[in-house]
């Protein structure tokens, strides 16, 4: 079922966000960090979350609207995925720096890492307390019946899927330790 295909892809951007603060209590703590890594996750982040996952919940959010909504809460979340993009792209930018060797002092790479994670720590907690119980309260039958045949099925995950990327071989590595 879509929520909980959602729910589980939840889990692994918190997975990836963990991993993310781990980086960041490192880089507080003055000890070495693999930028590389960052940028890895930035890139997943990038190219799987918002091209396959965020649409998903696109699509969930536009029905409720359009079949539910006596409030703006779901309006507000495609804003939300496009402000999170934004701010996914400018930390890339900024990681990209940090890999051309731009000097960037830590102290403001860390306060970027810091707004970055937590912003997406509480856009998922957000969605999993109040927004997909509420669908999951309101939803039909019926109602997954049409969504199902307004949603195409996006590429297979390439960190968390079957089949792992070659690009995202070494953070697969990472999350298995």
């Amino acid at each position: 079922m879509m929520l909980e295909s959602i729910h589980t892809e939840h889990g692994y951007i918190n997975r990836l966000l963990k991993v993310l603060q781990q980086k960041l209590d490192a880089i507080r703590n003055g000890r070495p960090v693999n930028y590389r890594l960052i940028k890895d996750i930035v890139d997943y982040l990038q190219k799987y979350a918002e091209c396959c996952h965020h649409p998903k919940e696109d699509l969930l959010y536009h029905y409720y609207q359009s079949h539910y909504a006596t409030s703006r809460e779901m309006q507000n979340l495609e804003a939300e995925h496009e402000e999170l993009a934004k701010l996914t792209q400018e930390f890339s930018e900024a990681v990209d720096m940090i890999l051309m060797d731009a000097v960037i002092p830590l102290d403001v790479f860390a306060d970027k890492l810091n707004v970055f994670v937590t912003r997406q720590k509480a856009h998922l907690e957000f969605e999993e307390k109040h927004i997909l119980p509420l669908i999951r309260n309101t939803f039909t039958a019926q109602d997954w019946v049409a969504i199902s045949a307004e949603y195409e099925q996006t590429e297979s995950d390439p960190l968390f899927g079957d089949k792992i990327d070659e690009r995202y071989r070494n953070l697969a590595e990472r999350l298995k330790a």
